[in-house]
């Protein structure tokens, strides 16, 4: 079964509407799920997430959100948080415990080996000795060399980026694309984001060995419009076309 992970900036539009489209969402159609946690600065995310940011970790509570969690996780959905080495650093291991705590299965940070690397070779060592899933992130702009070095010090699915961001639009091609993420990584669990355009799109990537794809930035713009049956036709209609693979 391929992979449907939706990504959700938490807090956005509110928390109310976000908990509404949450715990609508059918389960059975979805393996991963992605939190957001608002960055003051999420340079790597393109122009409809970075927005949703915007709602700051003021906006975050977490009691109402505990439940939220348990819930998924009580439905066999691995939760992975998206957060910012530039808002969680100076707290790490508090972060990461908290997470744990919730539930959570890893993380992802996109600033991490690009902003920071120096300190990635310990903070990647540290989850591993927590069993804390680190999530890699790779772009096409990712040196070959940095691919590597990383993805050998982790045994998690790879998050690979069409585009260096989201709702950024580069031309690209996907069987090249494909080709070199493959040859780099064979026999990795790639899961494709940031720049997924049509169903054609997903058919190919998938026909190339993809083993899922992760969607935001259309899920957020619904909602910002507060269309829940958008939202729900969209999951289904992903689902279909990622189980006709």
């Amino acid at each position: 079964m391929k992979n449907l992970i939706p990504y959700f900036t938490l807090g956005y539009p509110d928390n109310n509407t976000l908990k509404d489209f949450l715990m609508a969402m059918p389960v059975n159609k979805i393996n991963y799920i992605e939190f957001g946690f608002p960055s003051d600065d999420p340079r790597y995310d393109g122009p409809t997430i970075r927005i949703t940011h915007r709602v700051g970790n003021q906006n975050f509570n977490d009691g109402f959100y505990k439940p939220i969690f348990q819930y998924f996780k009580s439905n066999g959905i691995k939760m992975y948080s998206l957060s910012y080495y530039s808002d969680i650093g100076p707290k790490f291991e508090d972060f990461i415990s908290y997470l744990i705590s919730r539930g959570f299965s890893g993380i992802i940070i996109p600033d991490l080996i690009i902003d920071y690397y120096s300190e990635a070779e310990e903070k990647i060592s540290y989850l591993n000795n927590k069993n804390f899933e680190y999530i890699p992130f790779f772009s096409p702009s990712t040196p070959d060399h940095i691919i590597k070095k990383i993805a050998e010090m982790t045994s998690s699915w790879i998050y690979y980026g069409l585009q260096p961001s989201t709702g950024i639009d580069i031309p690209y091609e996907i069987d090249y694309t494909t080709e070199r993420i493959n040859q780099l990584l064979p026999g990795r669990e790639i899961t494709y984001g940031f720049g997924i355009k049509t169903e054609d799109d997903i058919k190919q990537l998938m026909k190339n060995g993809g083993s899922g794809v992760a969607i935001g930035s259309y899920i957020e713009k619904m909602l910002e419009k507060n269309d829940k049956k958008g939202f729900l036709d969209y999951i289904n209609k992903i689902r279909g076309v990622l189980d006709d693979e």
